[in-house]
């Protein structure tokens, strides 16, 4: 609790100090918010221009400044303006109950941002995030997204655009494992007032409430939410081609058993300098170890993957005992990294009836490989690229270790070899779309015919 301090006249030159660091403080609030807000798309062109104003105010007590799309249509002018209405009422409200407790010179603030991205065919995503500081010890941050369908013009909610039956709402909630249950069912009880936005590569989900910290985000890939989304709006997507047609080659690297302090790191700058994205699956306990590794991986970005908690064989341990080397694994790549991996790989590659099922149940892909380097057992350059250049074929997925120096020697030469041969690399998930994969059976990749 902050203490109570009573407010004192100020003279005229205070007055003007005090106007001074308020101007500078909601300068840097606004900053802050540009900083944290949604990253624009690179697509957010949109047939529909949309223009933004912003309003500021500056009082003793508060400042505000709310960025307000202009536009002419009231139908889809009122609701948006009702939420930052709302936005505002909750803000002085707070303001009037909690007045007492500002010091000299203390002051509230409201910064409301707002941007606008491109969807699927005729439909664009407006998108608001309020940051509420009122008591200058922790503040409050809301989303709020309206899809507008330009062709109609109205606003258009999820189940618009997908089917949000019980296995659709199950999958996606499945991806909120480790945040309280009981707000999350809070939260998943009306698919219609979810937040979201939808491009060529994921469904985004932005929950309010669930997590203190601030709005919570659910990126689900394109090629898993495709199966859920109605024809119509499927169509409209430009998602990558989903066969591979004679003459393309390509190619996913994966990397298990890491993150590792010292290899990591060093394949991570061969891959960048050759500009290829591939797929780590990682252990929980080592992700949990070496937190900022893992999530140096992904804001590289790659792809995480989750291969278990503690490397155990899967089929040779209670169903009880697996479900938790899975699910402690996926919460701790999580709090490292900050995404919640969707594709899983069993170590030893041991499958069976029980390991798919909980695969599926949790909304995973079960990912094997089909090209095996041997780096684990030949740690040997020469060794690597020979086993790989004999087992590669268009779709291959290849099986890399980023905890062996001698792999991290070796894939300088491995993939200038592949480039040679004309393979582009992809991701596990983007190689499962080109090759219109099941998702819900094991994906091993292309293997080498003969």
């Amino acid at each position: 609790m902050l203490k109570k301090i009573p407010f004192r006249r100020i003279r005229w030159p205070g007055w003007v100090v005090l106007a001074a660091i308020g101007l500078s403080f909601l300068y840097g609030m606004t900053q802050l918010v540009e900083a944290i807000r949604f990253e624009p798309e690179s697509n957010s062109g949109s047939p529909l221009t949309i223009d933004f104003k912003t309003d500021n105010e500056n009082t003793d007590t508060y400042t505000m400044s709310i960025k307000i799309p202009v536009m002419e249509d009231q139908h889809i002018k009122k609701p948006i303006q009702g939420w930052i209405n709302d936005e505002k009422r909750a803000f002085l409200q707070e303001v009037k109950e909690n007045k007492s407790q500002f010091g000299s010179g203390s002051r509230a603030h409201l910064v409301i941002q707002a941007d606008s991205r491109k969807s699927a065919g005729d439909t664009i995503h407006i998108l608001l995030h309020s940051y509420q500081l009122v008591d200058d010890v922790r503040g409050e941050e809301h989303v709020k997204t309206f899809t507008i369908n330009t062709a109609e013009k109205k606003i258009i909610t999820l189940p618009d655009i997908m089917e949000t039956s019980e296995e659709a709402v199950n999958m996606i909630q499945k991806r909120l494992t480790g945040h309280p249950g009981d707000k999350v069912q809070k939260a998943f009880q009306n698919p219609a007032s979810w937040n979201w936005t939808l491009n060529n590569e994921a469904l985004t989900l932005y929950f309010n409430g669930i997590d203190e910290a601030g709005p919570t985000e659910v990126q689900i890939p394109i090629h898993v939410i495709l199966p859920y989304l109605k024809e119509k709006t499927a169509g409209a997507l430009k998602v990558a081609g989903t066969s591979v047609e004679p003459g393309e080659k390509y190619v996913a690297l994966t990397f298990d058993d890491g993150p590792d302090p010292d290899v990591t790191p060093r394949i991570l700058k061969v891959l960048k300098d050759h500009d290829v994205h591939a797929t780590f699956f990682m252990l929980g306990s080592q992700a949990e170890k070496y937190p900022d590794i893992a999530k140096e991986v992904a804001e590289a970005g790659h792809e995480i993957g989750n291969h278990s908690d503690h490397h155990k064989d899967l089929t040779k341990i209670r169903k009880e005992e697996m479900t938790q080397e899975v699910l402690a694994s996926s919460r701790k790549i999580m709090s490292a990294t900050g995404q919640l991996p969707t594709v899983l790989r069993p170590p030893y590659g041991a499958i069976n009836n029980e390991v798919e099922a909980l695969a599926h149940d949790n909304g995973s892909s079960l990912v094997l490989w089909s090209v095996d380097s041997l780096d684990w057992k030949n740690k040997n350059v020469n060794a690597i690229h020979s086993t790989v250049q004999k087992e590669m074929a268009p779709g291959a997925i290849i099986l890399l270790h980023d905890v062996h120096p001698t792999t991290a020697d070796a894939l300088p030469g491995l993939l200038t070899m592949l480039e040679k041969e004309g393979y582009e690399f992809l991701t596990v998930s983007q190689l499962q779309s080109k090759l219109a994969v099941e998702t819900a059976s094991p994906f091993y990749g292309n293997m080498k015919k003969g």
